[in-house]
């Protein structure tokens, strides 16, 4: 696919992002104050591990945090703790494999809260043997893909935001996005965890989120500890 044909099919939502972002409204009566108060965050493949650890620190630090995955049980029960402390997420099915599943994921998300302002796409399978290949790269590839085609025109009708993914596999289209929206206001990065609690990834996703580094786009970041 060419430079100028990924960048329209990308953007090709951007007419209706600008009214559903309108449209929308919080639900949260009561958030606790943070550094995130008053950003919408996405994350898929939330309901374990790094993105469920990300969801809870996201919402911890005021943000409204809208995750998704497969696990239905899981999430809902993510929702319910984090809720449960007086965090502001919500759960919403999601497999990244399906074209359909994701742009409702999104749309939904932004009709509940309004706006996108930064997306951890986080959802990934490993892949051991050629048996696995196939849905490998249908998530941690075409997945990460299709995140960044329906999400791009939210953060751009909100005024900019940040995509930060959490795939190998999507490196190339990590930069070549990077480059192409950051004249809209769209940083773009990459977070390689190694061998590290998901806490601690947790914690650097949030830290590339901040404003800090609000120059930094294009980067594959390493948060391994020394470990890996």
């Amino acid at each position: 696919m060419s430079r100028a044909s990924r960048r329209a099919v990308l953007g090709g939502a951007v007419a209706t992002a600008a009214g559903i972002a309108a449209s929308g409204t919080s639900t949260a009566a009561r958030r606790p104050a943070g550094k995130f108060t008053g950003k919408v965050v996405l994350i898929t493949g939330g309901t374990s591990g790094i993105g469920e650890a990300a969801a809870r620190a996201f919402a911890a630090a005021g943000a409204r945090v809208a995750f998704g995955g497969r696990r239905t049980a899981l999430g809902r029960e993510v929702e319910r703790t984090i809720r449960a402390g007086r965090g502001e997420a919500t759960y919403l099915e999601l497999d990244v494999r399906e074209p359909s599943s994701v742009q409702n994921f999104v749309d939904s998300a932004v009709r509940q809260y309004g706006r996108l302002d930064i997306a951890f796409n986080n959802a990934g399978v490993p892949v051991g043997s050629v048996a696995e290949w196939e849905d490998g790269l249908a998530t941690n590839a075409r997945g990460q893909f299709l995140s960044m085609k329906y999400e791009l025109p939210h953060l751009i009708a909100s005024g900019g935001g940040h995509i930060i993914s959490n795939s190998p596999a999507a490196q190339d289209l990590v930069r070549t996005a990077a480059a192409e929206y950051a004249v809209q206001g769209v940083r773009v990065n990459m977070l390689l965890p190694g061998s590290v609690p998901a806490a601690a990834a947790a914690a650097a996703v949030l830290g590339l989120a901040g404003d800090e580094f609000g120059y930094l786009t294009g980067a594959t970041i390493p948060v391994g500890g020394g470990l890996a």
